[in-house]
Order: C-alpha cells, then sequence, then structure tokens
C-alpha cells in the first residue's frame, strides 16, 4: 500500500494551506488518514494548519506521530522546536532544533530561531553566533541579517574573523534593514580590534617613509571605517581627527598623488561624510586658500569644456563644501568617477527642491514655533540614509500584545483601516517607519520645516512607501481640523513647544475614544548634565552659528569637565544638526515623572508602557510583577537609582478612554 496520497491530491491540499483555509484543509487531511495512516505529508500539514489556529496540542501530536514513523524527519524536530517556544518551553525548544540540525545540517532556519531564544534569553554572544551560522548557510536570508543587526545594539565582538566582517559588510549595503547610528557603538569598538587600524589611527602622525599613495591604499582596506563613512555620522573623536587628517593631507598633496583614481576614492568617502554630519569639522587657513585656488581652476576650466578631467579636486571641493553650491554643479552629472558624490550633494538637494513646489503647506503663526521651524530650516534633523523597516505589519492587535501594553483592545478591535497621525515628522525617519509598522494604515506626517519634510518625501519616494501624506503644519494648527485620528505618535515634539500641554491636549483631543499615543519627552533627571551646558552657553551669550557651534564643540572635546566626557558619548555630538538640536536648541522644556502622570489624570489618558525594550529588561530586573511595568511610582524609584536610564527621552504609550 502507497504511504502518500498522490500529487493531485497533495496538491488539493497545500492550495487549501496557501489560501489559510486550515479548518478545511484538517477536515480532508483526516478523512484521508484512514487511507494513508503512515502518511508523513498529511501529518506535515495538518500539524502546520493546527499550529497556525493556534491548536498546539494537537499540533504537537501529529509532529510527534512522524517521528514515530521516521525518527530522522527534521522537519518534525524544527517545527516542534517552535510550537515549545510558543509554549514557553524553551530547553525542549532548544532540544529539538538542535537534533533537526543534527539531521539536517543546512537547516538554516533553525539556526535562527535559535538565535531567536538566546537573543530572548539575553544570551547575546551565542545568538550573534546562531545568526552567522544561518547566515554561513544562506547569506541572503534577510531575517536573520536583520536579527544580527539587532544584536550589535548592546553587545561587543572579542575578536575581529573574516565571518564578522563579511557579515557587518552585507548588513551594511543591505536596505532597509537597520539604522547604522544604533550598531555605531560596537562597530567602533569592532575596527578598533584590528591591530592595523588601531596603530593606523594612535599614530598616523608619526608615520614615517609611506608615501601618501600607500597610506591611500592602506586605508581603503579597512572597508567596514569605508562603508560607514557614506551613510552615517562617525561617532569617535579619534577617527574624526583621523579623517580630518586625511581630508586636509589629500588636499595639500593634491598636485603629486600619481594615483588620483585611488585619491578620489578615499576622498569621495570623506567628503560623503562630511556632507553627512553637515561640515562639522574646522578648516585651517591654509586649507582655506587651497581650497579658493582649487575654485578658480575649476572655473577656468570650465570655460574651456575640461571640467571632466578634474574629478578628484572636484571631490576635494565636496568634502569642504556641498557641490551643489557651485555654478557649475549640472555640469559634471556624468562623471563616473564621482557620481555617489553627485547623487548625494547635487542630484537628492535638487529633488528636494523639486518636491518643495508641491508641499501642502499651512502658514505657521506661532513666534516659538516660528523660531523652532527657522533652526530646522536651516539644519533639518538628522540627515540620515539607511532605515530598519518592518517587512510584514502587524495588526494593531498583535502590536499591542507584543508590546505588552496594557490597553483595553474592546474598540481597537474594531479597527479596519487605521488612521495615523505622525505630529513632529522631521525628516521622516519615524513617519517611514511607523508607515510599514501597522496593517491598513495610512500616515498624515506633519511638521513645522518645510526642508525636513522635503528630505523625508524624498526618502519616501526611494523607498516605495506610499500610504503617508507630508503637510508643513504646526501642532498648535491641528485643534482646527475636523478630522481624527486612531493612533498618533509624536516623538521628540511637545518639549520644544511654548506649552507643552497645550500641545499635549490638542493631540488628545482630536483622538478617537480607545485610541492610542506615543509621547516621547526629554527626561530632567537624565540631562542634568545638558542642562548645565546650555547654562553656560546661555551666559557666555554665544551667537548661534554653524561656525561659533564648531568652535564650542572643540572646547567641549578638549575640557575635562564631566558633562563635557558625557556629551562626547553622544551620537548627536557628532553633525551640525544635531548638536545644535542636543545643546542650542531654541525651545526646550523637561519634565519628570509625576508631571507626566499628571498630565496624563488632566487629559484622560491611561498610562499603558514604556518603549525602550532594553529599559524595560532592565525594569524587569527590579521588579517582578507584570502591573509593576505600569506603575509611575514605581518608575519614579528607577530612574532615581537609574538618572540616566532616559538618557534619549521618556517614550512610551497611553490611551484615551
Amino acid at each position: 500500500m502507497n504511504n502518500e496520497p498522490n500529487k493531485e491530491i497533495t496538491k488539493y491540499l497545500l492550495e487549501l494551506f496557501n489560501q489559510k483555509n486550515y479548518s478545511e484543509l484538517i477536515g480532508k487531511s483526516l478523512n484521508l488518514q484512514s487511507q494513508y495512516p503512515k502518511s508523513i505529508f498529511l501529518l506535515n500539514i495538518q500539524g502546520a494548519a493546527y499550529n497556525f489556529l493556534n491548536d498546539l496540542d494537537n499540533a504537537t501530536i501529529c509532529f510527534k506521530k512522524i517521528i514515530k514513523i521516521d525518527p530522522n524527519f527534521a522537519d518534525a524536530y524544527y517545527n516542534l522546536g517552535i510550537i515549545y517556544k510558543k509554549l514557553n518551553k524553551i530547553e525542549l525548544s532548544i532540544l529539538n532544533y538542535e537534533i533537526c540540525l543534527k539531521i539536517k545540517k543546512d537547516k538554516y532556519e533553525a539556526y535562527n530561531n535559535l538565535g531567536n531564544i538566546y537573543k530572548d534569553k539575553n544570551n547575546v554572544s551565542e545568538a550573534v553566533k546562531k545568526y552567522l551560522q544561518c547566515l554561513e548557510i544562506n547569506s541572503k536570508y534577510l531575517i536573520a541579517l536583520q536579527n544580527f543587526g539587532v544584536c550589535l545594539q548592546n553587545f561587543r565582538f572579542s575578536k575581529k574573523t573574516q565571518i564578522v566582517d563579511k557579515n557587518i559588510i552585507y548588513l551594511l549595503k543591505s536596505d532597509k534593514i537597520l539604522r547604522p547610528v544604533d550598531i555605531m557603538n560596537c562597530l567602533i569598538h569592532y575596527l578598533y580590534l584590528d591591530p592595523q587600524f588601531s596603530q593606523t589611527i594612535k599614530n598616523y602622525k608619526k608615520i614615517k617613509n609611506v608615501s601618501i599613495e600607500n597610506f591611500i591604499d592602506n586605508i581603503l582596506n579597512f572597508k567596514i571605517l569605508i562603508l560607514l563613512l557614506k551613510i552615517t555620522p562617525i561617532t569617535d573623536i579619534k577617527i574624526e581627527r583621523f579623517l580630518k587628517y586625511l581630508r586636509k593631507e589629500i588636499l595639500l598633496n593634491i598636485n603629486t598623488i600619481e594615483n588620483k583614481q585611488k585619491a578620489c576614492q578615499l576622498m569621495n568617502a570623506i567628503a560623503e561624510q562630511c556632507f553627512i554630519n553637515e561640515y562639522l569639522y574646522e578648516v585651517s587657513t591654509k586649507e582655506k586658500s587651497i581650497i579658493k585656488i582649487i575654485e578658480k581652476n575649476l572655473l577656468d576650466n570650465l570655460k574651456k569644456n575640461t571640467l571632466n578631467k578634474n574629478f578628484l579636486e572636484i571631490s576635494c571641493l565636496g568634502a569642504y563644501k556641498s557641490l551643489n553650491n557651485y555654478s557649475w554643479s549640472k555640469q559634471i552629472d556624468d562623471l563616473e568617477e564621482i557620481q555617489d558624490l553627485v547623487r548625494q550633494q547635487i542630484t537628492e538637494p535638487n529633488i528636494e527642491k523639486f518636491l518643495k513646489e508641491k508641499l501642502l503647506s499651512n502658514k505657521i503663526k506661532d513666534k516659538i514655533s516660528l523660531k523652532v521651524k527657522n533652526q530646522y530650516e536651516t539644519n533639518p534633523y538628522p540627515r540620515w540614509t539607511k532605515i530598519a523597516l518592518n517587512r510584514n505589519p502587524d495588526k494593531i492587535t498583535s502590536f499591542v500584545k507584543n508590546r505588552n501594553l496594557d490597553v483595553e483592545d474592546k474598540e481597537i478591535k474594531k479597527w479596519k483601516a487605521i488612521d495615523v497621525l505622525v505630529a513632529g515628522c522631521g525628516t521622516g525617519q519615524h513617519a517611514i517607519t511607523t508607515a510599514t509598522k501597522y496593517q491598513n494604515s495610512f500616515i498624515t506626517a506633519i511638521d513645522l520645516s518645510s526642508n525636513s519634510l522635503c528630505y523625508a518625501k524624498r526618502k519616501a519616494d526611494e523607498l516605495n512607501i506610499n500610504n503617508i501624506e507630508f503637510k508643513q503644519m504646526d501642532i498648535l494648527d491641528l485643534k482646527n481640523t475636523k478630522k481624527k485620528f486612531d493612533l498618533i505618535e509624536s516623538v521628540g515634539v511637545i518639549h520644544h513647544m511654548n506649552n507643552p500641554y497645550e500641545g499635549w491636549k490638542i493631540l488628545s483631543d482630536i483622538l478617537n475614544l480607545g485610541g492610542l499615543i506615543m509621547i516621547g519627552v526629554y527626561s530632567n533627571l537624565a540631562r542634568q548634565h545638558i542642562k548645565r551646558i546650555r547654562a553656560k552657553i546661555k551666559d557666555n551669550q554665544l551667537e548661534i552659528n554653524n561656525e561659533s557651534i564648531k568652535k564650542f564643540r572643540e572646547k567641549i572635546i578638549s575640557s575635562q569637565d564631566k558633562d563635557c566626557k558625557i556629551i562626547q558619548n553622544s551620537p548627536d555630538f557628532y553633525s551640525i544638526s544635531s548638536i545644535k538640536d542636543l545643546l542650542f536648541h531654541v525651545q526646550e522644556y523637561r519634565f519628570n515623572l509625576n508631571e507626566i502622570e499628571d498630565y496624563l489624570n488632566k487629559l484622560g489618558l491611561k498610562f499603558c508602557g514604556f518603549e525602550n525594550k532594553e529599559v524595560l529588561r532592565l525594569f524587569k530586573e527590579k521588579f517582578k510583577n507584570e502591573s509593576d511595568l505600569y506603575n509611575l511610582k514605581l518608575w519614579e524609584k528607577f530612574e532615581i537609582k537609574n538618572p540616566r536610564v532616559f538618557a534619549s527621552m521618556y517614550q512610551f504609550w497611553c490611551q484615551k478612554n
């Protein structure tokens, strides 16, 4: 007797499975079992259907029956690993994944799932190991690559290896996987594990008998560094000093360098970094004089129509000033040697200018709002290149459950399409991430700054995100809107308003009953060092412009003051717009948890839980009861003992009941 059903039956059952008709599939396959009592296919597809219906007992029975028929059927152990993880039987889950891998060594998904288990157990080192094993089998498995990237946010490698190098490079080259800034600390630490890199950074001014050509060659071999230069601000003072030295040395030796293509390759990367950090590095008098000579020569060559021969000179200029400032910028769009630089500094800014003409706009009237607007028009914050996006947007009910939020779900279960407001979207990272977060959602994203919004719109278009409408608008003017929202997210915004309570109330008023709102505001306790530095800036009556910011920043770098040392560890210390936001903002208010609780009570909002997973993990080590997570009095005690725990800001969810 044949143990398995024929191809026609198999095809029919697979169609039911793919159409998610799980109950019908189970009924049909059970009817067939008397005819095929030893069919692994029937048991396997039944078990999978039971699993999707969350009938884990029957799913377990199916997979155990398979193992009795064939103890070497690896996928049965794999599926049991999934089920035991759901049942929180973690050791059994690990055991079944390991048996699966003994039988089927190339089952890369099992390595990924083991990585997830170890990540949840906070055994990040073992998790990283499993993700790398998965990627060695299937380098294109982006789920594991993203999981690997998430682990690097709070991880330090102990040694440099080719496998780690390869996967970090793949990670940095990939799109929609991560925000590079989130793993910068890990990657900088990893770079220094390379003895050659470490010695170069420490001794670059003392290196003798090495030609500029060889020096350039050596630097280009630091592939992770070169990639980082192109995508995110470098957040390390020693590397920053090194980059300033490289920029200057190539500029000073521009006429004697023989291999101009290699020099251009390195200078392009430095120029892209300088554009991203908004030309943060100070420039010497000698550099300024050479730049003027190059600018004059290029104008002469423009008249002779020989501009295309000066690609190294052009990349040098791009390291000191954005190329779109030059009248001849439109004439170099076909230079292959500097194509990435042209895209970054000419093409993309021109796209943003075009988008500005089509931007929906309300006139900003409030005096403080106008001051905040002008700051971000001058320095849109932040400049960014890569972002982490969700491949599978969540149902809102699943999102709430996965975040462990204390939410009444009576109303949200009724939501079919979700209207979301991102109030204060800046250059778009928040709005674009939110656009892929929830199923069936449409995002209205507002901001004071038109330049920020055009940057956001360009990035959304590049990423094919089509469910966002960007609009220049003040939160204060939302009180005149008739539209209401199911969900509102406003992070890093209302603490820059003249009256944060007024802004928060307006947002609460346009939130539907049962709707959710995520708020992010500064912690007074966590920002005491910033408060003291801002007071010094005010006392010294510093004129706020890019040059004065650079000079003040240099004083911070050379200072031994404790507050200055803390500031240097902030990623916001490493670009003009972010340091301006950090220390020189025209309007800043800082909250404490008592005040937040008072606001919530006045607004009729229920606190539902904090957002940051690492902060939650630390809190749960001290307070074990589930209900403790929603007790702001306990959170206040926790913050007093850990005053830097909300260093970025309080970021939490609440609900309108």
